[in-house]
């Protein structure tokens, strides 16, 4: 899966037409309600001021984070409709499908009869929530850049849901792991590491993204410390000056990290000569509840 299908990029319009929404609008405008539920103003994570319902009840996510909180929040029950890419928890991967990130299928979201669609503004483009409001359908947009926004997120998403209580309790228990990982690595070598996006060209995050900030918690040191660029892409020389203790990478790219140990250069990497390549799973690439498993699954790693 390439970069497009994670929840990296910014919150910029996609450059889609108006005509399809204005067509959809005549072929659909019969399915959208003609008055609804009682709703309130919210202001969301792209600091929009929506009307939503009061209690959301058929809810279609637009992203695999949005749709890992909702059920974390044990909204599951009222998700109808989510994206090609949620495959977190299981449960989401038996609901109906809406397409990709970029350029949902407005036609199957519409068919879902939603009242509230939840979108992010790191996977999602503005352009498409906006045709999805102009039919009839209250986009509310998380904002996940780091792990404060991530918590942030879920005490947001509990107002709208109308169950302010759970998403705190929610977040405090996620709070009380990272404390529990910030402690455990407060003392003790912090290795250099470099976490591998894509292999080919090679894209690292920088220190300034969530998955940055994760390898920090988790008792690491990120390679990329010292660029500005949130993700960047570097060549076998920039990697073998950054000297990295230990790389990471995910399952996707596992015969990569396998094959390393024989490619030339990379062998004179101290995280390839010393055998610290690990493949770990997808969850510290989330920006939602994963998070927090993949900062310990990282932190186990790292103590080693």
């Amino acid at each position: 899966m390439g970069l497009a299908g994670r929840e990296y990029m910014a919150w910029f319009p996609g450059g889609a037409t108006r005509a399809a929404a204005a067509a959809l609008v005549a072929l659909f405008v019969v399915g959208i309600p003609s008055s609804r539920a009682a709703g309130k103003t919210v202001v969301d994570g792209a600091g929009r001021t929506i009307e939503v319902p009061d209690r959301p009840a058929r809810i279609v996510s637009l992203a695999p984070s949005a749709t890992e909180m909702l059920f974390a929040l044990g909204a599951g029950d009222r998700v109808v409709g989510v994206t090609d890419f949620c495959e977190h928890p299981k449960e989401a991967a038996k609901l109906p499908r809406i397409g990709g990130l970029i350029n949902p299928d407005l036609e199957r979201i519409l068919k879902l009869k939603p009242d509230l669609a939840v979108a992010s503004t790191s996977g999602n483009y503005l352009d498409d929530t906006e045709r999805l409001a102009e039919l009839g359908v209250p986009v509310y947009a998380i904002e996940t850049p780091d792990v404060a926004g991530i918590l942030n997120a879920f005490l947001g998403l509990g107002d709208l849901l109308g169950d302010p209580e759970r998403s705190r309790a929610v977040v405090q228990r996620l709070r009380e792991r990272l404390e529990k990982v910030r402690a455990a690595a407060s003392s003790g070598p912090r290795p250099v590491v470099l976490f591998v996006i894509e292999p080919d060209p090679l894209i690292a995050p920088g220190r300034e993204t969530f998955i940055g900030e994760a390898l920090e918690i988790a008792g690491g040191s990120a390679a990329t410390t010292g660029t500005a660029a949130r993700w960047a892409q570097y060549d076998l020389e920039q990697v073998i000056a950054m000297r990295p203790d230990v790389i990471l990478t995910t399952p996707i790219h596992a015969a990569w990290a396998e094959r390393l140990p024989s490619m030339g250069d990379w062998r004179s990497v101290p995280a390839v000569a010393g055998g610290r390549i690990h493949v770990v799973s997808d969850a510290i690439q989330s920006p939602g509840p994963r998070l927090i498993d993949g900062i310990e699954e990282v932190a186990k790693i790292l103590r080693r």
